[in-house]
């Protein structure tokens, strides 16, 4: 693999002074004048397959796919064997849903350089996304096999989580931490599994641990919350839903998590603010849906149930907006004194 950079580098730099001012430009993050300067190189010298490699990977770092694969495709044409430029080829199909070419070129280019244990796991990549979750494994395989590598671990634990494999995906996700302790993305992952494996205190201390070294981590917050709720803290898991949606305001499951927590606490009005909150980000949750219903259907029960003091509530609480609506129903249930008549009118004025 070393022998192939060095050979890389040496062939780039024969290159014109272009192609040695994009890579500057490269490393600077000015991918537009990066791919301005790699096509003047390829104006000078059409046949340099590096030139058509170099910037389609400028292109594929700005997401431009279908010229990227353009790019990759020219630098195969000028060299068969350039396995980094199949690899390219293969991200960019993949980017463009084109599921059989690209599996078939990551083939290729591990085919070219099977040693090459990143190849491999940009192969199992590709197969998970595409939920291929065993052959996915059996490229990790390969490539552990070829080199210990966090991220490998990482993803294979992933793969099995996936299967419902729940030992096999913290066992994996051990080996990700043991390679690299600083990694909050596998702490918050065996946290996962533990979870879904039904031990709920040992999923909450790898939460913690990936949210001391990532404070900011809103899903970690979150899920902490749903370990919580198995060990049956109810408080603390309202306030790790409460934190998920402070970093996140955008994190849907945490809105979601938190108004079911404030509904069985018989908050109401903040629940159904929770479930409006998750239905705005995913409008298409029927489960959010389904929640909002079922604490509309328990406020109503509430307030039959004790309407004098849920009307006394209400008032003290400003009258939230849903309250009209509420108190003009429970008014055939009302005695009438001119006390609750006085309430019910100030309330419908208030909200009209």
């Amino acid at each position: 693999m070393y022998k192939y950079a060095a050979g890389v580098l040496l062939s780039f730099c024969s290159m014109t002074s272009w192609a040695a001012t994009a890579w500057t430009i490269v490393a600077d993050q000015d991918l537009r004048e990066a791919i301005s300067s790699f096509e003047k190189a390829i104006t000078l010298e059409p046949g340099h397959a590096q030139a058509h490699y170099y910037k389609a990977e400028a292109l594929k770092e700005l997401k431009h796919w279908a010229p990227a694969l353009a790019s990759y495709e020219k630098a195969i044409a000028l060299e068969a064997t350039h396995a980094p430029s199949h690899l390219g080829r293969a991200n960019a199909l993949l980017a463009l849903k084109q599921w059989d070419s690209a599996l078939s070129s990551y083939r290729q280019a591990i085919a070219l350089q099977p040693q090459d244990a990143h190849f491999h796991h940009e192969l199992g990549k590709a197969l998970a996304q595409l939920k291929q979750w065993d052959n996915a494994i059996a490229s990790y395989n390969q490539a552990i096999a070829l080199q210990y590598d966090a991220q490998t671990f990482h993803d294979r634990g992933q793969a099995f989580h996936a299967l419902r494999k729940w030992d096999a995906a913290v066992e994996n996700f051990d080996q990700a931490i043991a390679l690299n302790p600083k990694d909050a993305l596998s702490f918050h992952a065996r946290g996962r599994s533990l979870l879904e494996n039904k031990l709920p205190q040992q999923a909450l201390d790898s939460f913690d641990k990936a949210i001391d070294i990532k404070p900011q981590f809103a899903q970690a917050h979150n899920e902490r919350g749903l370990a919580l709720q198995q060990m049956k803290q109810f408080d603390q898991a309202l306030s790790s839903f409460s934190a998920a949606v402070a970093l996140d305001s955008h994190l849907a499951q945490a809105h979601f998590n938190r108004g079911r927590a404030l509904k069985e606490s018989q908050q109401f009005s903040d629940a159904l603010h929770s479930f409006e909150q998750a239905i705005a980000i995913t409008p298409s949750n029927a489960q959010a849906h389904i929640e909002q219903g079922g604490t509309l259907m328990a406020s109503y029960k509430a307030m039959l149930a004790q309407p004098e003091d849920w009307l006394a509530k209400r008032q003290a609480d400003g009258l939230p907006r849903y309250g009209r609506p509420m108190q003009l129903a429970l008014q055939p249930f009302m005695p009438a004194n001119s006390s609750q008549k006085v309430l019910c009118c100030t309330t419908a004025a208030r909200f009209d």
